[in-house]
């Protein structure tokens, strides 16, 4: 049978086997390509990439993900700080009007901000405010990377100097309804953003400031009984909401601002959960609470009955919180009543006063006044 193929040649020679005809390798560094270089040049070759100005928005993503490819260890985060990773970067998480951009921004200096150099850096390029104004367009990796200064004493000192504004984006982003955008995730990071600035008396009064305990009492009834319910990751949520009540109730100015946001309301409920992390906050910010007058016969009207159960537990540590918790709130008569209607006499002597009831301190005592006696006149 006739054949009327085209002939087919074969040869061995780099002309005819490379596929592009042009000349296959460049006299000179091509300064606009996007590769991962080897050994060391690799971090460099990206950030000088990522520093050009007239860059295509689809380079820059493609460059960002391979330098977030890169960033996995230590060694390589404290090289690319080193190269001057972080101007460009902040940049381009403020600047540059394409969201993937923007977002593959944030998330490489959420890596830098896991060594103490590219904290450093990142407060040195401006980018704290730009993170702060990113909360609002690329909420999660804006939110991982305060994260990262947050759960370290340095970076929650820097992250406290910046505080007034800091607080407030937390807070508008944690009232925001969820959506595509304003993910379970983003909210944990604010969260765990808010968890390291409350560690300081600074941190707790900027919380105040920004109507914190509100928006905490909020969320916290947003997952019992609101829209993030059905979320898988809720737990960690509600940890990190008993988390942060527990360190503003323990400041001498937070325990007011809790009372008013009912704040025990919620904490109650957080009592009644399977989960001993959330339990064992819970019930630590109840007994920051419970030393206040004020809120002594609310914590004991609303979650006296999971505290006596969590007395009587076999875990030591829970039981040792609600006993703190109960006592410290059965200063009050009326509060002490209803703990004498939910322990019998043996359980009030062996857990919670651990031998005989001490006396009430004077302000919560009894004051009766009788009428002097005037004898009748004759």
């Amino acid at each position: 049978m006739q054949s009327h193929s085209s002939r087919h040649v074969v040869s061995e020679q780099l002309k005819d086997l490379h596929p592009d005809l042009s000349e296959p390798f460049a006299k000179h560094v091509i300064e606009d390509e996007v590769a991962e270089a080897h050994g060391r040049r690799a971090l460099p070759k990206l950030v000088a990439v990522l520093a050009l100005p007239e860059l295509p928005d689809d380079q820059r993503a493609h460059a960002l993900r391979i330098l977030n490819g890169l960033l996995s260890t230590q060694e390589h985060k404290t090289n690319a700080v080193a190269e001057g990773a972080a101007p460009p970067l902040c940049q381009l998480a403020s600047q540059c009007r394409d969201d993937e951009v923007r977002r593959l921004s944030c998330s490489a200096l959420a890596s830098l901000g896991q060594v103490m150099a590219g904290r450093n850096a990142i407060v040195a390029a401006a980018g704290l405010p730009v993170l702060t104004e990113a909360l609002q367009t690329t909420p999660e990796q804006a939110a991982a990377a305060l994260k990262a200064f947050a759960i370290s004493n340095d970076g929650a000192a820097q992250l406290n100097v910046e505080r007034a504004a800091i607080v407030p984006a937390l807070v508008t982003l944690l009232s925001q309804p969820t959506d595509p955008a304003f993910t379970l995730t983003a909210f944990t990071n604010a969260l765990s953003t808010l968890e390291g600035m409350t560690r300081t008396d600074d941190g707790v009064l900027a919380a105040l400031d920004g109507g914190v305990p509100a928006c905490l009492v909020a969320l916290a009834r947003r997952g019992l009984e609101g829209d993030l319910k059905f979320e898988g990751r809720l737990m960690e949520l509600l940890q990190l909401v008993a988390t942060c009540l527990e360190q503003i109730c323990h400041h001498a100015d937070g325990k007011a601002a809790c009372r008013q946001a009912e704040a025990h309301k919620v904490l109650a409920e957080l009592l009644t959960l399977h989960h001993r992390e959330t339990i064992k906050h819970a019930a630590a910010a109840l007994m920051g609470l419970a030393v206040e007058k004020e809120s002594k016969v609310n914590i004991m009207l609303y979650a006296g009955v999971s505290l006596v159960r969590l007395m009587r537990g076999a875990d030591a540590e829970l039981a040792a919180n609600a006993r703190d918790t109960v006592a410290a709130a059965a200063e009050h008569l009326e509060a002490r009543r209803t703990a004498e209607m939910l322990l019998g006499m043996e359980e009030r002597e062996l857990l919670l006063w651990r031998g005989p009831p001490p006396e009430t301190p004077p302000d919560y005592r009894y004051h009766v006044e009788l009428p002097k006696f005037t004898p009748p006149a004759k």
